[in-house]
């Protein structure tokens, strides 16, 4: 039997592993679908370093922020404990 707890993704519902870390995680399915305020698609990574950095996905420019828009959802994308990437609905 296995340790591992879902819950309901907070945007799209789908049951997504559940990290006491991110109470409020993204499941992958809508972290893809992260914009900016416009309505532009931004891919969240990180660098070479370790370190968190964000691109504006069709131009490829550096996105400047962690704040990012899911299905409308205010979102806020930043460097998992683990590495990776952890996208949570804000408050």
């Amino acid at each position: 039997m296995s340790d591992r707890q879902f819950k309901p993704c907070p945007i799209c519902s789908i049951p997504s592993p559940y990290w006491d870390r991110y109470p409020r995680l993204v499941c992958s399915t809508c972290c893809s679908k992260a914009c900016d305020s416009q309505g532009r698609k931004v891919q969240f990574f990180n660098d070479f370093n370790g370190g968190f950095e964000a691109i504006v996905a069709d131009t490829k420019e550096e996105y400047p922020s962690h704040l990012c828009y899911i299905e409308g959802v205010k979102c806020w994308a930043e460097e998992g404990k683990f590495g990776g990437i952890a996208i949570e609905v804000c408050d």
